[in-house]
């Protein structure tokens, strides 16, 4: 049986699990610099690595709730795996890694939407994908 990896972050005070897949690198946030009249969703630009990057607050453009957008000692920024797209989303908190059997992802999987819900031991998860998100976050520029 094959294993999936989840990371459990905190956006907006709502615990939400993400495909560790997803994520090319977890970084610290530095300095943003706005975008004048830039969609509502797009926090600002950071140089990460040599890399520009647009942090986006997951909230704004999902069924999440907005981050609460306060850089506390916990905040991070998750860099999305994509080839071509210099993403980030902006995360309250990092829990955890979760490991799960294919099988228990087999109801999330199936329904369409960025997310879904998704209970494990009794507690109850937003499932966001990362790649409906990013479709998402690039057409509304």
């Amino acid at each position: 049986m094959n294993k999936v990896e989840l990371l459990h972050i905190v956006i907006g005070g709502k615990d939400v699990l993400v495909r560790s897949t997803q994520v090319k690198e977890i970084v610290r946030p530095g300095p943003l610099t706005s975008v004048p009249m830039g969609p509502e969703h797009l926090m600002g630009l950071s140089n990460v690595h040599g890399q520009i990057v647009c942090i986006i607050d997951a909230g704004k453009c999902s069924a999440l709730p907005a981050s609460s957008q306060g850089q506390t000692s916990h905040t991070r920024i998750l860099i999305l795996r994509d080839p071509v797209k210099h993403v980030g989303i902006w995360v309250d908190q990092i829990k955890k890694l979760l490991r799960l059997n294919d099988s228990e992802m087999v109801d999330a999987t199936a329904k369409a939407g960025d997310t879904v819900t998704l209970e494990i031991e009794g507690n109850k998860y937003a499932l966001l994908d990362c790649s409906k998100l990013l479709h998402t976050t690039i057409s509304n520029y």
